[in-house]
C-alpha cells in the first residue's frame, strides 16, 4: 500500500490554466497510475497459492477553482476516481483481483486571507473530503488503507491496495493558522468511512516551528468515535501525543526523530524513530546515505500511517514486509539503510535494506531481512516510470508463527508502475 510519491528532485507535472477571467481561475486535474506486480511468495493465508501476479490501476479526474478577492481568495475542488485490481490479487491476500469502483475522491471548499499567488496567508479554512497528511506521515498520511475482498466483502474499497488509490477522509474540517512566520498550526476534525479503520472519527492539532537549521513539531490526536461497539480494537478514546524534530548539523549531515506516547484503555504504548543522513556533496551525483532505527511497542496502534512525498521507505518499510508480510509498524524494531542519488535531472536511483525484529514472539515471529532497488525515470514532465525489484527473507514461515506461505526461503518481488500526471 505504498503510495507512488516521487522522490525529491524528480520532475513533477503542473496543470495549466484553461480558464482565467476577473480573478477566477479553473484548471483540470488528472492522474492515471497503473501498476504491474509479481511476488514469488504470498502471505497471511496458508491456503493461498505461493506466487501472485496482479495489476492495479486508478484514474483521478476533476477540476480545481480559485477566485481572488481584494485581499483574500475562495477555492474549491471536485475530483472523481475509478480504480480496480485484476489478476490473482495481491501477495498479502487482501484483494482477490475482482475489485473495482468509481466514486467521488475529493470535494473541498475553502477560504484563505491571501490571494492564490501569495504564500503569506495566516488563515486557511476548508471543509470537504480530502487527503490529510500530518508531519511526515508517522501517525496520519491520509485514509489510505485500501482493502479488497480477501478478508471480507464489506471491507472492499474498490481496488488499488498497493497504490493506495483512495486516500481521502470522508469528511474533514481543516484550519491552518500561522500566527508568526516561524509557527504553523493546524486544527483538524477527520471522519473516516473506511470499515477497515472502523470508521474512526478523530480530532487533532499539529504545531510546526521552523527555523533555517531546524524545526520542531508537536501533535495531539484523539479518537472521538468509531464503529466498534465492543472495543475489540482498543481504539475507544485512544490518544496520541507526539513530538518530532529535525536539524542540519552542517551542509552534509542531518538528524531527525519522533516519539509518540499512546494512551489506550488497556495500556500505554509508544513508538519512535531516529534517523541520520549524510549527503556526499563533493561526489558525483551527490548521493545520500541514511540510517534509521524505528521501534513500535507490542500493542502500538499505527492508525493512519503511510508514505509521503519522500517516496519509498517512508512508513511502509520494505515493499514486501511493509505491504504484505508484516510487521505493519507494531510489535517491531526496524533497521533501515538507504542509498539514493539523482544521476540525471530526470532519473533517480535508490537502494533500501531492512532488518526486522519482532519484540514479543509469543504469537508471531516476523523477523526477516529485505533489500529493494528502484528507479524513478521521468521521460517527460507528465510521465513517470518506476521499476522496483525486492528480495525478502523471513526467519519463519506461516506454519511456525511467520506469515510466508509454504517455506521461509527468499522471495523475489518485482513491480513496474507507470504514471501520467496532468
Amino acid at each position: 500500500m505504498a503510495i507512488t510519491a516521487l522522490a525529491t528532485g524528480v520532475m513533477q507535472a503542473h496543470a495549466e490554466y484553461v480558464y482565467s477571467h476577473d480573478g477566477l481561475t479553473i484548471k483540470p486535474t488528472a492522474e492515471l497510475t497503473y501498476g504491474m506486480f509479481y511476488s514469488d511468495k504470498s502471505y497471511q493465508n496458508p491456503e493461498s497459492e505461493s506466487h501472485k501476479y496482479w495489476h492495479e490501476i486508478y484514474a483521478k479526474y476533476g477540476a480545481k477553482a480559485n477566485y481572488d478577492l481584494a485581499n483574500s481568495s475562495l477555492y474549491a475542488s471536485l475530483v472523481g476516481i475509478s480504480s480496480a485490481t485484476l489478476g490473482d490479487g495481491d501477495a498479502g491476500n487482501l484483494t482477490t483481483g475482482d475489485e473495482h469502483r468509481t466514486s467521488v475522491d475529493e470535494w473541498k471548499i475553502g477560504f484563505r486571507n491571501a490571494k492564490s499567488d501569495q504564500e503569506n496567508a495566516t488563515i486557511d479554512l476548508n471543509i470537504g473530503r480530502q487527503n490529510v497528511v500530518v508531519g511526515d506521515g508517522f501517525i496520519v498520511a491520509g485514509d489510505a488503507l485500501n482493502m479488497g475482498k480477501g478478508i471480507a466483502d464489506e471491507l472492499d474499497r474498490g481496488g488499488g491496495y498497493y497504490l493506495a488509490a483512495r486516500r481521502s477522509f470522508d469528511f474533514t474540517t481543516v484550519l491552518d493558522f500561522k500566527p508568526i512566520d516561524e509557527l504553523a498550526t493546524r486544527w483538524m476534525y477527520l471522519e473516516s468511512d473506511n470499515k477497515a479503520q472502523n470508521k474512526a472519527k478523530l480530532w487533532l492539532t499539529d504545531w510546526q516551528y521552523t527555523k533555517p537549521k531546524y524545526d520542531l513539531g508537536l501533535t495531539y490526536l484523539q479518537i472521538t468515535d468509531l464503529d466498534d461497539p465492543f472495543n475489540e480494537t482498543d481504539r475507544k478514546d485512544l490518544k496520541d501525543v507526539a513530538v518530532r524534530g529535525k536539524t542540519k548539523l552542517n551542509e552534509q549531515l542531518g538528524i531527525s526523530g519522533e516519539f509518540v506516547h499512546q494512551d489506550k484503555k488497556s495500556d500505554n504504548e509508544n513508538a519512535w524513530y531516529l534517523g541520520i543522513n549524510y549527503t556526499f556533496d563533493q561526489v558525483k551525483y551527490t548521493p545520500n546515505l541514511s540510517y534509521r532505527y524505528s521501534s513500535f511497542s507490542e500493542s502500538y496502534d499505527p492508525l493512519f500511517y503511510g508514505n509521503t512525498d519522500a517516496g519509498f521507505g517512508t512508513w511502509f518499510q520494505g515493499e514486501v514486509a511493509g505491504n504484505y508480510a508484516g510487521p505493519f509498524n507494531s510489535n517491531a524494531r526496524i533497521h533501515q539503510i538507504s542509498l539514493q542519488a539523482s544521476v540525471k535531472e530526470n532519473l533517480h536511483l535508490g537502494l533500501l535494506a531492512y532488518r526486522f525484529e519482532t519484540i514479543k514472539k509469543t504469537y508471531e515471529n516476523l523477523d526477516g531481512h529485505e533489500i529493494d532497488a528502484f528507479a524513478i525515470w521521468s521521460p517527460t514532465k507528465q510521465i513517470n516510470v518506476i521499476p522496483l525489484i525486492g528480495f525478502y527473507k523471513p526467519k519463519k514461515d506461516i506454519e511456525n508463527k511467520g506469515s510466508q506461505v509454504s517455506d521461509n526461503k527468499t522471495n523475489t518481488y518485482a513491480q513496474l508502475i507507470l504514471q501520467y500526471l496532468y
